[in-house]
């Protein structure tokens, strides 16, 4: 991780830990909102890996939840494709 923004996530067991932002999407409609974001870590061929949860605000905390549904799943990569693109 270099200059980027990082931020600190919290798992579900309190532990704590920072992370790179890669960038924030917003569905086509606008009814959900994903993080994309990074933990330094590389892939064989030294490409970044980067992970995506749903983010949710609820009582005014950000949370973060895996993607379940295989159509929202879809959707995702047809955002990150569209960026990737641009």
């Amino acid at each position: 991780m270099d200059g980027s923004e990082k931020i600190v996530i919290v798992s579900k067991n309190n532990e704590e830990q920072e992370v790179e932002v890669v960038t924030y999407l917003n569905s086509k409609d606008h009814m959900n909102q994903y993080f994309v974001y990074s933990k330094g870590e590389k892939q064989p061929n030294g490409d970044m890996i980067i992970y995506i949860s749903k983010l949710v605000s609820e009582d005014g905390t950000n949370k973060l939840y895996e993607i379940e549904d295989d159509e929202e799943w879809k959707n995702v990569q047809v955002l990150l494709k569209e960026i990737a693109n641009a």
